[in-house]
């Protein structure tokens, strides 16, 4: 699964629209992972209505691109019809391999036309490239059997399936089974289309649909009743036991009891983390009727790690998409935390309370939450591969070392007789370590540098990396990698870059980065 936190950052960021046709609202949750690579896509227009869910991997970048496009392409021309869809996968697809940016993503999108009778039904319009799913339920909580994965409308696109397997053969391309028993695209991605993911639709062709990885979407038409729902999810919700039926049943009981979709669909999220998914989760679902509530929501989970770094950045970030600094978001939690122990006093909730070590005074509230969050003391943390965070941070130079600088000597705890495996190396102009499955590279940058200045390209066995213009690394890594879980992050005011590196092979040792 590559870098993960040592527990999963559970708030979650609820977006509502409404019109006179549609009631949709979206849920979005961090989990495990470092950080957040999921988009999403709604339209809402007088008589139809488009809905996309995007999982990125390797980066956010694809999956924001792809959702952001498309819906200014549909929006300028209008409601689309199969071969429009099929050009405008294609027309954003190459815009953004022609930015030249790492990651992809993978798509899930339905239209919905609304009918002319009053006694019509709902024409859909199903659209997928990838392995997230639309599933369409009954408030009964039956789900609709359109024949796709675990009875969804749509079908994982897995290199492993025969169509797929022939598809990618046929382009050029071959399929391996790799550690763990996954098929992957070239022995690199375990999906077979979406965006993005340039190297592997470098052969093949001429057309962009004869690739081993395409975009070309499948599409299929069903028409549905005014009183089902539609869900599109990521495959964060289904990675781990939870079956397409269950999600149905229980978004439809919720609804049942009373609740409405945007509780629901928060609902699914807690419970994919429940039923040990380990990757991002985004939900969204789609009522077929008139929807007035509209807005974005922040709902905080537990600080259960709020004084490890991983956590607490990712902790953040969720709060940031909801329009909320940290320090607001805390305040938010807090509050949360006192209504809940009214309604449920567990030793879960008293604990975490326990954490503020105080009672803030009405006045200057603010103020006492920002020193509070000023004076947590680092906690240690299980970081990539099971490794303690000040272990790899020392590994990597950043320990109070001789040196005293940032990245200078071996840091805190380095002894000369460290296994070679954890031991830090230094080469030119960047340190890097490794442990099990994960490989960590730093690089100190000499000015700071924002997102938008740094490029990473991770290929299955090389890697370029560039930042504020200048290449700081290019070439052969020394063995396989999971281009899907390799990641990277700006730290220290951006005047630090590090990247994580996930092997194919957990029992290979590297004596270099680079051949």
């Amino acid at each position: 699964m590559g870098a993960s936190l040592p527990s999963a950052v559970t708030s979650t960021v609820v977006e509502r629209q409404g019109s006179e046709q549609f009631n949709v609202a979206v849920a979005e949750m961090n989990g495990w992972r470092t950080s957040m690579e999921d988009a999403h896509l709604i339209l809402l227009a007088k008589d139809y209505g488009v809905f996309g869910v995007f999982d990125g991997h390797g980066g956010g970048a694809c999956a924001e691109f792809a959702a952001r496009r498309l819906k200014e392409e549909i929006r300028a021309s209008g409601c689309p019809n199969g071969d429009e869809i099929k050009k405008m996968f294609f027309k954003v697809d190459q815009e953004f391999l022609d930015s030249e940016q790492a990651s992809g993503s993978t798509a899930t999108m339905c239209v919905v036309k609304k009918p002319k009778a009053p006694a019509g039904k709902h024409q859909l319009l199903v659209i997928n490239a990838g392995d997230s799913r639309v599933l369409l339920g009954k408030r009964d909580g039956t789900i609709v059997d359109g024949g796709g994965t675990d009875k969804g409308l749509t079908t994982d696109h897995k290199p492993d399936h025969p169509k797929e397997r022939a598809r990618i053969e046929r382009c050029g391309g071959k399929v391996e089974i790799a550690e763990g028993g996954v098929a992957r695209v070239n022995g690199n991605l375990a999906v077979s289309r979406g965006f993005g993911d340039k190297d592997e639709k470098a052969t093949g062709g001429p057309g962009p649909e004869d690739r081993p990885v395409t975009v070309e979407p499948e599409l299929r038409h069903i028409e549905c009743e005014d009183t089902d729902f539609l869900l599109l999810v990521c495959d964060g919700v289904s990675e781990g036991s939870f079956p397409n039926e269950e999600v149905v049943k229980l978004v439809a009981s919720m609804l049942r009891d009373g609740k409405n979709i945007g509780e629901a669909v928060t609902a699914v999220c807690h419970k994919a983390v429940q039923t040990d998914s380990k990757d991002n989760i985004t939900c969204m679902g789609v009522l077929l009727s008139r929807g007035s509530s509209s807005g974005l929501e922040f709902n905080p989970g537990p600080l259960t790690d709020i004084g490890k770094k991983g956590f607490r950045t990712a902790w953040a970030a969720m709060a940031e998409k909801a329009g909320l600094s940290l320090v607001d978001a805390v305040m938010k939690r807090y509050d949360v935390i006192q209504e809940e122990l009214k309604a449920s006093p567990t030793a879960t909730l008293r604990e975490e309370l326990s954490k503020f070590g105080g009672t803030p005074p009405e006045d200057n509230k603010k103020q006492w939450f920002e020193k509070w969050l000023a004076g947590l003391p680092e906690e240690k943390e299980t970081g990539p591969g099971g490794m303690d965070m000040e272990t790899i941070q020392n590994m990597m130079g950043k320990g109070g070392g001789a040196g005293g600088a940032k990245g200078a000597g071996k840091g805190k705890g380095y002894s000369e007789n460290q296994n070679s495996e954890e031991g830090e190396k230094e080469e030119d102009g960047y340190t890097w370590s490794q442990k099990g499955e994960e490989v960590q590279i730093a690089f100190n940058l000499s000015k700071a540098a924002s997102k938008k200045d740094v490029k990473v390209v991770f290929k299955q066995t090389s890697i370029t990396v560039q930042a504020n213009g200048q290449t700081l690394l290019d070439g052969a890594l020394n063995g396989k990698v999971e281009t899907e879980d390799c990641t990277w992050c700006l730290v220290n005011g951006g005047t630090e870059l590090n990247v994580m590196l996930t092997k194919q092979n957990e029992s290979d040792k590297w004596t270099a980065l680079l051949k």
